[in-house]
């Protein structure tokens, strides 16, 4: 019995165009998954950056348009001082909470799930942002960038 033997030693034009097809799809697909997916640490930023507009937006509504007083997402909002998005109360994964207490305010943002965030953040009139890791951020706890005794 004849056996059969192949010559020819390596791939084919098309077996390589098959193969870098299959790799480039596994790669889009990773990218993209990646892409779509929110980070936690992103999330916390934005939430950050969030206090800190609206701490700066308290500020100059007492200043401008509050006459001496403090307002909440509404006055900040019905004065243009904050976006729509942030207006809302929700934003990337958080809840904010801007209450104006006359001569004082407190800002708070809590993460809507442990997927979004873990920490949630708080600040007054004082403008120093607070966080501790879970809900319920408050002035006790210390400001974020300094570790937790």
């Amino acid at each position: 019995m004849r056996k059969l033997i192949h010559s020819d030693r390596g791939f084919t034009l098309i077996e390589l165009m098959i193969v870098t097809s299959i790799i480039g799809l596994l790669v889009c697909m990773g990218l993209l998954i990646l892409g779509l997916t929110p980070t936690r640490y992103a999330n916390e930023g934005a939430a950050i950056g969030a206090v800190r507009t609206l701490v700066t937006a308290e500020r100059m509504y007492w200043t401008l348009d509050g006459e001496g007083n403090y307002g909440n997402l509404g006055d900040l909002a019905a004065a243009g001082m904050i976006d729509e998005p942030l207006s809302s109360g929700t934003r990337r994964g958080y809840v904010f909470a801007v209450v104006g207490q006359g001569q004082g305010f407190t800002v708070t943002a809590t993460p809507l799930s442990n997927r979004q965030g873990t920490r949630s953040f708080f600040a007054d009139e004082s403008g120093v942002i607070r966080g501790r890791v879970g809900p319920g951020a408050s002035s006790d706890d210390p400001p974020i960038g300094t570790p937790n005794p």
